[in-house]
C-alpha cells in the first residue's frame, strides 16, 4: 500500500469516519425541468418474508416543485419490463414527460431510459442534448431529490403498511403452500394500499416545505401550489406533451402482467361473499371469508 496506494492508510485506518457527501444548492428552471425516479423496498419480498409476497413502490418526485406527481405499487422494481409499463401510466397522467430523468443506477431503468430518450427526440427536437441532458444517472446516495421522500414515507406509513401485512403471517392465514393464495392477497390488498399510498402523495402535496434561505427555487411553499402555478414562483412549465396516441403505442409493445381470468374469479367470489368494506383493519377477514370458495373454485391451484 505503501508503494502503490500511499494515501490509504490516512483514508482506511480503524475508526476512520466516512466522508460526508457535499451538498449543494438544488437548482432548475421549472416543473418538469428534472423529474427524478427510486424505487423504494422496504416492502419487498427480503423485507416482509412472506414467500413470493413483494410490494416494492416505484415514484416519480419532480425536483423544482418539490411535488410527486405518480408512485405506486409495481410487481418488482428491480426489473426494466415492470417499469417499462409503469412509465407509460406515468406519461398519461401528467401528459407528457420532462426535459430530464433523473435516476441511479439501478438494472430497472433500461427501458424507462429509452422510452424517455424516444420520446424527447420526438416532441422536443430542438432541445439539444449536450445542454439539456435526456437522463441523468447518479450514485443513489446523490440522488438526493427522491431519497430524501423515501425517508418521510418510511417514518409516516412504512411502519403501519408493514405491520398489517404481516399479521396474515403471523395469524396463519396466508399460506405460501397454497398457489391460490399469492393473487387473492394481490386483490385484496393492492388497491387498498395504493389508496393509501395516493392519500399520502396528496398530504405530500399540500404540505408546506420547510424554508431553505439558500434554495435556488421555490421554499417555504405548498407543492402543489409551485406545480400549478409555476409562474408565480418564477419558474416556467417545462412538460413536453406527448399525446395519447403515443402512450397507446408504446403500450401496443407490451403484454399484461396479469391474467383478466383470475380478476373476473376473485370479483366474482367477493360479491359472493357479501362485498364486505375492505379496510386495513379488515382486509385479512376479507381474504379469510374468500379462501374456501376460491378453494371449491381452484382446486388444481391448492398444494401442500
Amino acid at each position: 500500500m505503501l508503494e502503490h496506494f500511499p494515501f490509504g492508510f490516512d483514508n482506511r485506518f480503524p475508526g476512520k469516519k466516512k466522508s460526508v457527501i457535499p451538498r449543494t444548492p438544488l437548482n432548475s428552471n421549472g416543473k418538469f425541468h428534472e423529474v427524478s425516479s427510486d424505487r423504494h423496498e422496504k416492502l419487498g419480498k427480503q423485507a416482509l418474508d412472506m414467500g413470493d409476497i413483494g410490494l416494492p413502490i416505484y415514484g416519480y418526485k419532480d425536483k423544482w416543485s418539490d411535488t410527486i406527481p405518480f408512485i405506486q405499487f409495481v410487481p418488482d422494481s428491480r426489473t426494466a419490463a415492470a417499469i417499462c409499463h409503469l412509465y407509460p401510466d406515468f406519461i398519461e397522467t401528467t401528459g407528457g414527460i420532462p426535459i430530464q430523468m433523473t435516476m441511479d443506477k439501478g438494472s430497472e431503468i433500461g427501458w424507462q431510459y429509452a422510452i424517455q430518450d424516444a420520446l424527447r427526440h420526438t416532441f422536443a427536437p430542438d432541445i439539444k442534448p449536450e445542454v439539456y441532458p435526456v437522463c441523468r444517472l447518479i450514485k443513489s446516495v446523490h440522488n438526493t431529490i427522491i431519497e430524501a421522500f423515501w425517508r418521510w414515507f418510511k417514518e409516516k406509513m412504512g411502519p403501519n403498511f408493514k405491520a398489517v401485512i404481516l399479521v396474515g403471517m403471523d395469524q396463519r392465514i396466508f399460506s405460501t403452500n397454497v398457489e391460490f393464495h399469492l393473487p387473492l392477497f394481490y386483490w385484496v390488498f393492492v388497491p387498498l394500499l395504493q389508496g393509501k399510498l395516493e392519500e399520502f402523495r396528496m398530504w405530500w402535496n399540500h404540505h408546506r416545505v420547510c424554508p431553505q434561505p439558500d434554495k435556488n427555487m421555490p421554499s417555504g411553499h405548498i407543492p402543489a401550489d409551485a406545480f400549478d402555478y409555476p409562474q408565480n414562483f418564477g419558474g416556467l412549465d417545462c412538460l413536453i406533451e406527448v399525446p395519447q396516441s403515443a402512450v397507446n403505442d408504446l403500450r401496443n409493445m407490451m403484454t399484461e402482467e396479469f391474467t383478466a381470468e383470475f380478476n373476473e374469479l376473485a370479483g366474482n367470489i367477493y360479491k359472493q361473499v357479501g362485498k364486505p368494506i375492505i379496510s386495513l383493519e379488515t382486509a385479512w377477514d376479507v381474504f379469510e371469508k374468500m379462501l374456501q370458495p376460491m378453494a371449491d373454485c381452484c382446486p388444481d391451484m391448492i398444494f401442500i
